[in-house]
């Protein structure tokens, strides 16, 4: 079956006005792109498509599965990981904070070999034993993409995961998100204002201030 994330008649809103109302979206691609100016709801929608939110009312599908009703929510929710545009670092040194996505996940064995690819292709082996807490915005955030890259999940969901990155840094992730689709095991869905992924996107989902999203096939 085609991976597929389903969303029907969704309201959400949090103490003001309504964010989206009666909304229907199919995202399907394989790099999908959330794109809008600040305050559309981008990060609204991939909050509760990770099941981090809970809408009003409404429905969303993963692989056909609901995510907030069905029994098989937890295990389906389990597939999909979030990133946060501002990394969440825990206490301890690097390497700690890098392994504790896969340490929740227990019915993962970690691949130390795909660690280490990772920590040196990311150019951090040095700082592996630093506190994490004490390193730069752009070092956490390097963290927090490699935390949730070792996972494997089907599907990653990354709030603007260039932002706080060096030119260099950001060609790496970018190369990076690139191979993973080259893979074919993971959707991608980014939620940015920026313009830099956007030519490698296939479906383009265009947020509008009224709550509307409007999806834009590319040719990529």
């Amino acid at each position: 079956m085609e991976k597929m994330i389903n969303i029907r008649n969704l309201w959400f809103k949090y103490d003001g006005p309504w964010i989206f109302k009666n909304l229907d979206l199919n995202i399907s691609g394989r790099f999908n792109i959330f794109r809008g100016p600040n305050g559309c709801g981008k990060t609204t929608l991939a909050k509760i498509i990770s099941g981090l939110i809970r809408p009003i009312r409404g429905t969303v599908e993963i692989d056909g599965v609901d995510i907030f009703n069905s029994d098989k929510a937890k295990e389906k929710l389990n597939e999909v990981v979030y990133v946060h545009d501002k990394p969440i670092i825990l206490r301890g040194d690097v390497l700690y904070n890098i392994k504790f996505g896969v340490l929740m996940q227990k019915k993962m064995n970690l691949d130390e070999e795909e660690l280490w690819k990772l920590i040196n292709y990311f150019e951090i082996s040095d700082l592996v034993s630093e506190e994490a807490k004490k390193l730069s915005a752009g070092q956490r955030q390097i963290i927090s993409l490699i935390r949730a890259f070792i996972v494997r999940p089907k599907y990653l969901v990354l709030d603007e995961p260039l932002q706080y990155l060096d030119e260099k840094r950001r060609e790496l992730v970018t190369k990076y998100l690139l191979e993973i689709i080259d893979n074919g095991s993971t959707r991608i869905l980014i939620a940015t204002h920026e313009t830099e992924l956007l030519n490698y996107a296939d479906k383009i989902y265009l947020f509008n201030y009224d709550g509307s999203v409007r999806e834009h096939i590319t040719q990529y």
